[in-house]
């Protein structure tokens, strides 16, 4: 329900609703629903994309891609009755609520251990190398802003990462919104260095909508909700908050339910004007004009916004977006960008105005400044998606725009060029693809781009550019991948950024180009990988990821993120889940259709190799014979998008689904007979109403299954008998894939929007544990990594043998004895804490190295 006071009401003459009619008929009704789907179900948006899509071609800036993601994450977020539904609200409040029952689930980035299971720390990206792929960065920015007085200090705000701050312009960076479920930022207002606005939801890509604007006063330790609050049946995004320049308590939020006003510091908002707008300027020095557009109308304010006219003079018909450029060096200069209808052309050119926003002028519509060509000569665009201007502050003439580059021009936008390009290598300067922001610093005058791939910095107007992403933790990850040899190998599939290789560290190898999906890391050979992209495109390396080639199989039709798996015992017997699931028993070489839709989800047993399920949508199959014969299993299923299947090793009958929506009490079901005859159990116990993207099975343990939500993981096993927090440490954020490593006794998190997590697999607590040779003889010495965890008290007589590689931790509530005949030989690492357990250390660590050998302790040391 939309919170806020409607003061006023621009009543249009006649002859302009004609003119806005057309503007609005240029962008197409598949999107038209996407930003209101209230009043349809999400099967007839898919109607009518496919409708628009089946005679058009689908390739770059077709508007393709960015409704084959918005289907991808939406499917599986939806209502019980089918429809679309505000994610960032229903989250918040299924978070909210689950807290209220059930207590605190975490403690997000701290160092004091709450009451929550899990140990997770970050393992990667803050930073990249550029291998083999096209397109290396960290993740999307949205937003940028500027501290009112000091230039160092900059906000940056991510589609589902929230927002970042640095005080060293770009040195590092911290999070300030982690204590809160994943939010998109999309406008940021900072009048005060403790005052922080922002105005939330995800406006260029659609990842989320908006919960309205959010205020900080202590810097971003706290935040709450202002007066202008969106709820789960509201449907709005936001594209820019606006400061005004002379009075901290006037802000204006555009969004696309119109511009919303507040005079008195949020605290309550009133809609100046309706439409669903893109952007908004005051002019410089008179802050009373004001101007604004929606994709295809330009406005104007003269009296601070408080009512609104429309120019029709000089715009152009037929946009699909419009951005604005003003500059103090000229206040009375206005220039327009604008894009093309989607798919009907690559630029409708660059506007300007002489007098203030009465009338315009076309500079240029030549070269095509919103493509791929670094000459500008193709038809290509992505205007609606993203879209950016700049104009200098000390020289009228200077434009910079972005759209999939960045283009430059010196003589009022008569000439153009190019500043950046979206692919490396080149020899002209990198931004990354899709730029999303341009803003200059007004106290230094330097240049910042939001781009899919971070943010970058320019001190001289685009002739070079500095990337400034490194220490940024944005990463929207969708698939991760491993192997049991090896703890410090995960590759993975990113949004926007392509497909990345870790292997220790905090950066990480960019080895594939485009948008990066699911992926296997050959367990015979970990130099061959499988990488792929959106819609089923399949890739392989055998040389570690220096190089690839396509193994898709001909024909074949895949999904936004399409499942691969890969046989447990025979490397090179594959699997991909496309409209028909394909077999290859030659690592790809060739391929066999075997039959039934496995699009959604697909696993295969451990100890049966012949046991292989695949989903698609609510129906899910499975086949006792590797791909030759299929039965459905889907009776006893609550007819939900399956979003995962989980395996056990040890028995391929007993198999977990995950489903996503919002459907209570129907997120994790079971079957200890593969499914048949309905066998399904629902566990999904005291789980909170959210989304369940994910679920890994840990071998060797009871039933002890992890999943990842929308808002972290929970854990259960035959012990727990229901679920457990298990995100200690790890921010409130989608968790898309988990990845278990059994040897090394890890559990690995890919989130859609902080990055690659790691933890210690979940651990029971006992009150006491006695440690003794005697209590173990099979085990009477420890080697390898240990974990011992008590909620009251570990005593220990054991010795460590293990040598270098031997790491042993004690961890108890009150206190670690180490009794007579304890030792840590020369070549171990011990430690002793006190905390709960799989919190975090105390201050006080007792640590022996082969240069600090521990004393042998006599009876009752501690």
């Amino acid at each position: 329900m939309k919170n806020y006071i409607l003061k006023t009401l621009l009543i249009l003459p006649v002859f302009f609703l004609g003119t806005l009619m057309a503007q609005e008929d240029a962008i197409p009704k598949y999107k038209k629903l996407m930003d209101k789907p209230e009043d349809v179900s999400f099967a007839e948006i898919q109607q009518e994309a496919e409708a628009y899509f089946a005679d058009k071609d689908k390739g770059r800036g077709s508007g393709y891609k960015q409704w084959k993601r918005w289907e991808y994450l939406h499917e599986r977020r939806l209502t019980p009755d089918g429809k679309v539904t505000n994610v960032a609200a229903r989250n918040l409040e299924a978070y909210q609520q689950y807290i209220q029952d059930y207590g605190p689930v975490q403690n997000p980035g701290g160092d004091d251990p709450e009451t929550t299971n899990g140990y997770w720390d970050f393992l990667a990206p803050t930073g990249y190398t550029s291998g083999n792929g096209w397109n290396p960065g960290i993740g999307r920015v949205n937003c940028i802003a500027f501290h009112p007085t000091i230039a160092n200090y900059i906000l940056i705000g991510m589609p589902s990462g929230g927002l970042w701050k640095t005080t060293n312009g770009g040195s590092t960076w911290e999070c300030l919104t982690d204590g809160m479920p994943s939010i998109g930022v999309s406008g940021i207002a900072w009048p005060l260095t403790n005052t922080i606005y922002i105005l939330t939801g995800d406006g260029d890509g659609g990842d989320t909508q908006s919960i309205g604007v959010m205020k900080t006063t202590d810097g971003g330790e706290t935040w709450n909700q202002t007066g202008l609050q969106w709820d789960v049946t509201d449907f709005e995004k936001g594209y820019k908050l606006a400061l005004h320049p002379t009075n901290n308590n006037i802000l204006f939020a555009v969004t696309t339910d119109g511009i919303y006003k507040t005079t008195n510091g949020a605290s309550s908002w009133y809609q100046v004007q309706s439409g669903s707008f893109r952007d908004l300027e005051f002019k410089p020095y008179d802050p009373t004009v004001m101007y604004a557009v929606t994709t295809g109308t330009f406005y104007r304010s003269t009296n601070t916004g408080e009512s609104w006219s429309v120019v029709s003079s000089g715009i152009p018909t037929g946009t699909s977006r419009m951005a604005i450029g003003v500059t103090p060096d000229n206040s009375s200069y206005v220039y327009l960008l604008a894009g093309p209808s989607t798919g009907a052309g690559s630029f409708k050119g660059v506007y300007r105005s002489f007098d203030s926003g009465l009338n315009f002028y076309l500079k240029s519509d030549t070269p095509n400044i919103l493509g791929y060509s670094d000459v500008g000569g193709d038809n290509d665009n992505q205007a609606s998606y993203d879209l950016a201007i700049a104009v200098s502050r000390t020289d009228v003439a200077d434009v910079m725009t972005g759209g999939i580059n960045c283009w430059t021009s010196a003589d009022f936008a008569a000439t153009w060029t190019i500043s950046s390009m979206w692919s490396v290598p080149n020899s002209i300067g990198y931004t990354h693809a899709d730029i999303h922001a341009l803003e200059i610093n007004p106290l230094n005058n330097y240049l910042y781009c939001g781009s899919d791939g971070g943010i970058f910095r320019s001190t001289n107007f685009g002739a070079t550019w500095t990337d400034l992403s490194s220490g940024i933790a944005n990463t929207q990850w969708y698939r991760i991948a491993g192997t049991e040899a090896s703890s410090s190998l995960i590759i993975g599939g990113t949004q926007d950024n392509g497909s990345n290789k870790w292997t220790g560290g905090s950066t990480f190898e960019h080895v594939l180009g485009a948008d990066g999906m699911d992926c296997m890391v050959d367990h015979s050979n970990s130099n061959i990988l499988y990488n792929s992209t959106q819609n089923g495109g399949l890739n392989k390396s055998t040389n570690g990821g220096s190089s690839y080639f396509g193994i898709k199989p001909s024909g074949s039709s895949g999904s936004w993120v399409t499942p691969y798996v890969m046989n447990p015992v025979t490397a090179t017997t594959i699997y991909g889940g496309y409209s028909d699931v394909y077999k290859s028993t030659n690592g790809g070489s060739s391929w066999t259709n075997t039959g039934v839709d496995g699009r959604g989800a697909m696993a295969l047993g451990t100890s049966f190799t012949g046991r292989v399920y695949a989903s698609s949508g609510s129906s899910i199959w499975r086949s006792d014979d590797a791909a030759g014969t299929w039965n459905s299993i889907s009776t006893g299923l609550p007819g939900l998008t399956i979003t995962f299947i989980a395996v056990d090793p040890s028995n391929s009958l007993n198999v977990f689904v995950t489903v996503g929506g919002y459907s209570s009490g129907q997120k994790v079901y079971e079957s200890t007979n593969g499914g048949a005859s309905g066998s399904w159990t629902n566990i999904s116990g005291s789980l909170p109403n959210i989304p369940v993207n994910c679920i890994a099975y840990e071998e060797g343990s009871a039933d002890g299954v992890y999943i990842g939500t929308d808002i972290g993981v929970f854990y259960r096993d035959d012990n727990t008998g229901d679920w457990i927090p298990f995100m200690n440490g790890l921010p409130t954020v989608p968790v898309f894939d988990l990845e278990i490593n059994e040897t090394y006794g890890v559990i690995r998190a890919g989130t859609y929007g902080r990055g690659l997590w790691s933890s210690a697999l979940y651990t029971p607590c006992p009150t006491a544990y006695f440690l003794s040779p005697a209590n173990d003889p099979s085990n009477p010495n420890f080697t390898g990594f240990q974990l011992y965890e008590a909620s009251n008290t570990v005593e220990s007589s054991r010795v460590i043998t293990g040598g270098y590689g031997t790491n042993v931790t004690y961890q108890a509530g009150s206190s670690v004895t180490l009794q007579q005949g304890f030792h840590a030989q020369q070549g171990n690492l011990f430690k002793a804490h006190l905390g709960p357990c799989s919190g975090t250390k105390s201050p006080v660590d007792i640590v022996e190295t082969e240069d600090n050998p521990l004393p042998i302790a006599g009876p009752g040391s501690q």
